[in-house]
């Protein structure tokens, strides 16, 4: 009499009749396709169920269907044994630094560290923190038509979006975008 088994398949719980088992694995008969069947839930090939035929089956599985079954493997037993390597932890420790009261200067010394120190200039953390921003007031681009170069007014095309320019020299229009390098360079394209 075979046994009859449940277990996930395609997101849809299933009945089928077991066939073998090996260890936690389980081969499972559904629909005329064998499934192995682990901890309740059909092996996946990918985002599909792995399933095999009764000639695509695996050697092993076949041979448990027979009744040959592998023999188990032995359990490794590991001896208290000095000479075996040693799992060590990857992060470094830090000493904690302790410090002598023997080494610390005089008063006197302190005072004249004090007065060198005061004599220093002193920079702002404002100063340190904000760059010095360049700002650019035009930005030269090259006329694709008659290659006349001239200078365009950064407002006009600071939000990055192409817009259209007349040449100064041979009134044609062409496209230009600026584009933010080292300072801004305007991209221009040539249209007929």
């Amino acid at each position: 009499m075979e046994e009859s088994i449940t277990f996930w398949l395609d997101n849809k719980i299933c009945s089928g009749f077991k066939i073998a088992e090996i260890g936690k694995q389980t081969l499972v008969l559904y629909r005329d396709k064998y499934y192995i069947i682990v901890s309740g839930a059909a092996q996946m090939k990918g985002v599909r169920p792995l399933h095999y035929s009764k000639s695509s089956m695996p050697l092993i599985w076949r041979k448990a269907m027979k009744g040959i079954l592998p023999q188990p493997a032995p359990d490794i037993v590991y001896s208290e044994d000095g000479f075996l390597p040693v799992s060590t932890s990857t992060k470094k420790e830090k000493k904690a630094m302790n410090k002598e009261s023997t080494d610390s200067p005089s008063p006197e010394e302190r005072q004249s560290n004090a007065k060198s120190a005061a004599a220093a200039p002193r920079k702002s953390a404002a100063a340190d923190l904000k760059p010095a921003k360049i700002i650019q007031a035009a930005v030269s681009s090259v006329c694709p038509y008659c290659s006349y170069k001239q200078d365009i007014p950064f407002e006009k095309g600071k939000n990055g979006k192409p817009f259209f320019v007349s040449c100064a020299k041979c009134t044609t229009d062409f496209a230009v975008r600026f584009v933010p390098v080292t300072m801004y360079q305007a991209q221009t394209a040539a249209f007929k």
